[in-house]
């Protein structure tokens, strides 16, 4: 059951991590706004839509950053306790560092389930939006850049696939379709049409002629005026261009696109990554408290400097090992496991040590 020491603990937690990430989360949006300056004055952008813009852009602040202010919250309250003597003296009425130590990591694992919920199914048509502003009403760039698509290149399996010059996201119109059918090497089968329709979750393709070929010399030709596709899958959203990085989607989205790429035989190394990542980064929330828990425990060595300089420390040797490890496994440098997980098993590793031989 809950106690009284556990929600005196966790309050003090939850004070410091609304004032951590409303400081820290300002300081990083008014260094963004430097640098966005110039935009904003030189394409007379509203107030209201600059306000607009860095709502959106808090969320992508929540997105990369919460980790970290929940272990500056962590170091803080927990610090602070010891300070004050208060760990010493809960250890005084019988309460070991587990135990004090036990609603720290369960809310750790319930914020660590919160931040994964929100990178994947809130942030993603936030992060869209984000984008629009930025592109189309402070850059001022045209959204016609997004609505054609030239030299488009899908395969619906091995040995068949297909190619449109254009193709008109917003109309769901494209022209000069060409479908290649190949067994062994050997062209069977190609349909050519001027034009094909995305219409009623199929595609149809208009006034083409189908060309079929048995053997070297054996040729078959037919014209038609309309001809369904159902073996290709591609939805228009498939084809359109992305304001997004692929690891900015959600994560039915990555794996969507994931699934596009096999298909048309595109690289996906690094989406597969991505996707991976998208489990782990959200559980260094709960690493990161089980890290901080031992280290801040100590009355000798707490304080908010200390606290402060320790939290600067493991942020910044975190982020640059994730970074080393993400980058090694997209150049397959290593194995994919180590560069999704490694940084996470490291440090919850190092943390479990840590918290066995701190004083109980």
């Amino acid at each position: 059951m809950i106690k009284k020491i556990d929600f005196y603990l966790l309050r003090s937690f939850f004070i410091t991590l609304f004032v951590v990430t409303i400081s820290i989360g300002l300081i990083i949006i008014v260094i963004n706004m430097v640098e966005q300056l110039r935009d904003f004055i030189d394409h007379h952008i509203a107030v209201s839509l600059i306000v607009q813009y860095y709502l959106y852009f808090g969320g992508w602040v929540i997105k990369n950053f919460f980790p970290v202010f929940v272990l500056l919250s962590s170091l803080f309250s927990i610090s602070l306790l010891a300070r004050k003597n208060e760990i010493l003296a809960m250890k005084a009425l019988g309460l070991s560092l587990y135990r004090i130590a036990l609603p720290f990591l369960i809310v750790a694992l319930i914020l660590s389930a919160g931040h994964f919920y929100y990178n994947e199914f809130i942030y993603p048509p936030a992060n869209k939006k984000l984008l629009e502003i930025r592109e189309f009403k402070i850059k001022k760039r045209s959204e016609r850049r997004y609505e054609k698509v030239t030299n488009i290149y899908r395969q619906i399996r091995p040995g068949y696939f297909y190619t449109l010059a254009i193709f008109n996201v917003k109309r769901k119109e494209g022209k000069d379709l060409k479908v290649y059918k190949t067994e062994a090497n050997r062209l069977q089968e190609i349909i050519t049409a001027p034009l094909v329709v995305y219409k009623d979750h199929l595609w149809e393709a208009h006034n083409g002629v189908i060309r079929s070929f048995e053997g070297a010399e054996k040729e078959t030709y037919s014209q038609f005026a309309l001809l369904k596709l159902p073996d290709i899958k591609d939805t228009p959203e498939d084809l359109a261009k992305k304001l997004s990085k692929p690891k900015d989607m959600g994560i039915l989205k990555l794996k969507e696109y994931i699934n596009l790429m096999k298909r048309s035989g595109g690289p996906y190394t690094r989406e597969s990554i991505d996707l991976q990542i998208k489990y782990a980064f959200p559980l260094t929330t709960f690493v990161v408290v089980l890290l901080s828990i031992p280290l801040a425990s100590n009355p000798k060595k707490s304080g908010i400097a200390v606290s402060f300089a320790t939290g600067i420390l493991i942020t910044l040797l975190y982020f640059v090992l994730f970074r080393v490890l993400q980058s090694a496994g997209y150049s397959e440098k290593i194995p994919a496991f180590i560069s999704e997980w490694g940084i996470n098993i490291l440090f919850f590793i190092v943390g479990l040590i840590t918290m066995l031989k701190a004083s109980k």
